[in-house]
């Protein structure tokens, strides 16, 4: 397994500056206290200090910063020239503007300033102290020397601590975690699917319990119950109801529930039987395995076994369900990136491509040209239409509300339509079961569509409500209807809408509005759950 890595803290760059411009005043101040003549070094020793109050003032723009590093060098070399050979505390200060250059831009910055400094000082020097000139020599050339070996030792040590430490820490951690999820996920032998896990421990609890239909439920971030896996798989799939019946007692007691008749209805008398069994993990509920069968109850000691076998299985399951929402956040960057792709890309050039079908079938006198370019112009409007409703797909998030999209959807449709829209919007992101959200958006897609091409109509209300109890949605026109309660038997958008609906155990309607014009509504209950404090049995009764 990979281990973290190192984590320095990065100090900040002002307080940086701060400390090297106050040690190099520091230093001009000691030379000059213990030089014999401190009257003649007092001047460069308050020079030296109003320079290095004047660097320090923060600049808003970098490139001011850097400006004001390569004057600071200019000056300081410039007080240097001016003192009197032998007599230069201010010599100290010279190794100031290469630090900070070599911390702050690095050997570029370091680079620049050193060249400054040694024009200023050779240039100086030669002028200004002919007469003594090897002494000033030998005294800058020492100086400056330290001013490079300094510079180029702050390049060295910012270049291993951006080496060291991540630019920001949080993705370093992440980073160690999910490498060690990833060789994890490698040794184990059953993976972390999810569904795969939950199969097995169908599998588990069969070979325990005798059983007929069997489901495994988690529970989701939003607090409803979501199954991952039932058995038989051609078996209709159970509906939980979480805060009612045997599903409420479960829940209550932490332990495992059965009664006789089936786990929709109560049917006593009847030899069937049916049980809620939960998943409890340190003390917490997380899920539970519900089963029917028929033949009566089980016993108490197959119900206690099943339990244990369920606590085991539960930390394999919720590992499962926290890898499926790491891959689920993963994987949203990346939907949102497409979205942006297509909506950018080949979105604007197809619907470009479309603008100029129509441009060439205005100008030209052929009918039956006239009639291709039609053609080809209503191929390329559905190819956008298709690329938008695959927009607003990649941008429902799974598990989340549809509100904002389907909100820019249909101002969108009735923009391109000249259709008046009254939008009626309320939601509860919270309510909506994992899933569900993209289905509905799609069916809200297609019956705004219907109402554009086929409604003839001049108005569009669409409603939608989401709530803890009911999740409904209601798409209607005031065009020429559909002509019958059950809605065109041709029409294979209306066949898919009602697929749809049926997936996420939905109810559709299409009917004749009474005013005239079309209605669809959907209707479905979102299995909301209010999540029971669990109460661990002290034993199993």
């Amino acid at each position: 397994m990979s281990s973290p890595l190192p984590v320095v803290t990065r100090a900040p760059r002002h307080a940086v500056e701060l400390v090297t411009r106050g040690l190099g005043v520091a230093g001009c101040v000691g030379i000059a206290v213990f030089s014999a003549n401190l009257g003649a070094t007092a001047w460069q020793v308050f020079a030296v200090a109003l320079l290095a109050v004047a660097a320090s003032i923060p600049l808003p723009r970098a490139w001011m910063r850097y400006a004001g590093l390569f004057l600071e060098a200019l000056l300081i070399a410039v007080i240097v020239v001016a003192s009197p050979a032998g007599l230069r505390p201010s010599l100290v200060y010279l190794v100031v503007p290469p630090i900070i250059a070599g911390f702050s831009i690095g050997i570029v910055g370091v680079a620049v300033t050193i060249t400054t400094i040694a024009l200023v000082l050779g240039v100086g020097t030669v002028l200004t102290q002919e007469a003594a000139l090897p002494l000033p020599v030998v005294e800058v050339s020492v100086w400056l020397a330290a001013a490079v070996t300094l510079g180029l030792a702050t390049v060295l040590a910012r270049h291993l601590q951006n080496r060291l430490v991540p630019i920001d820490p949080g993705y370093a951690t992440a980073r160690a975690l999910l490498s060690s999820l990833r060789d994890v996920a490698r040794i184990l032998p059953e993976g972390l699917e999810e569904s795969v896990l939950a199969r097995g421990t169908l599998a588990q609890v069969a070979q325990i319990l005798p059983l007929q239909r069997a489901g495994v439920f988690m529970f989701a971030p939003s607090g409803s119950l979501v199954e991952v896996a039932h058995t038989p798989e051609d078996a209709p799939a159970l509906r939980p109801r979480p805060d009612r019946d045997i599903w409420a007692q479960a829940f209550d007691l932490g332990s495992a529930v059965q009664r006789l008749g089936q786990l929709d209805g109560l049917e006593l008398g009847t030899d069937h039987a049916c049980a809620v069994i939960p998943l409890r993990l340190d003390g917490q509920l997380i899920g539970a395995v519900a089963i029917e069968r028929t033949g009566g109850l089980w016993s108490i000691d197959e119900l206690n076994q099943t339990q244990e076998a369920l606590d085991a299985a539960a930390l394999r399951l919720d590992a499962a369900r926290m890898f499926e929402d790491i891959r689920d956040l993963a994987t949203l960057a990346e939907r949102q990136r497409l979205s942006r792709e297509i909506h950018d890309g080949i979105a604007q050039q197809v619907a470009g491509l479309g603008m100029i079908v129509e441009d060439i079938s205005q100008r030209t006198q052929e009918p039956q040209t006239a009639t291709d370019l039609a053609r080809v112009r209503e191929l390329l409007t559905t190819m956008v239409t298709e690329l938008r409703l695959s927009i607003f797909d990649l941008r429902v998030e799974s598990g989340h509300g549809i509100a904002d999209a389907l909100a820019a959807f249909v101002r969108q449709a009735g923009t391109e339509s000249g259709l008046t829209v009254h939008l009626v919007l309320d939601e509860d992101p919270a309510t909506m079961p994992v899933g569900v959200g993209p289905q509905l958006l799609r069916i809200a897609q297609e019956a705004v569509t219907n109402a554009h091409r086929h409604g003839n109509g001049h108005t569009l209300w669409v409603t939608y409500r989401a709530s803890p109890e009911e999740i409904f949605l209601r798409v209607a026109d005031d065009g020429v209807g559909v002509g019958s309660s059950t809605g065109r038997s041709d029409s294979f958008g209306l066949m898919i809408m009602r697929e749809r609906a049926a997936n996420i155990g939905a109810t559709l309607s299409v009917r004749q509005r009474a005013q005239g014009g079309t209605v669809v509504d959907l209707s479905m209950e979102p299995r909301h759950v209010h999540t029971p404090t669990p109460r661990m049995p002290q034993s199993d009764q």
